[in-house]
């Protein structure tokens, strides 16, 4: 159930083998470009463009994840929220958080 004011991201599943992996984006980052010094990022709507969900609802997403991929900083915020050790494991690409989650 999602709450009003609620923020949005896209999410995409990726199966390879036995893994899943979870993409998951701020809305406003799909599509777009991100640079720190000379590491460049594009966060392609191929990898990241699926399914458009409020953000609360990630936790629901990631259950059966063995990879999760996840650039935005509410996105990272509220895996951070579900997963303690996200925020330890986050880095920052031009201002945006970005985390990738080896699960299972």
């Amino acid at each position: 159930m999602d709450v009003e004011g609620d923020k949005w991201c896209y999410i995409k599943m990726h199966k390879s083998g036995k893994d899943v992996v979870v993409a998951l984006c701020d809305e406003d980052l799909l599509g777009r470009s991100l640079r720190a010094g000379r590491f460049l990022i594009h966060i392609k709507e191929e990898f990241y463009g699926g399914e458009k969900i409020p953000v609360s609802q990630i936790g629901y997403y990631i259950k059966g994840a063995t990879i999760v991929n996840a650039i935005g900083n509410n996105v990272v915020a509220e895996l951070a929220r579900i997963i303690s050790a996200v925020k330890y494991a986050a880095v920052e690409i031009g201002g945006v958080l970005h985390v990738q989650l080896l699960l299972k």
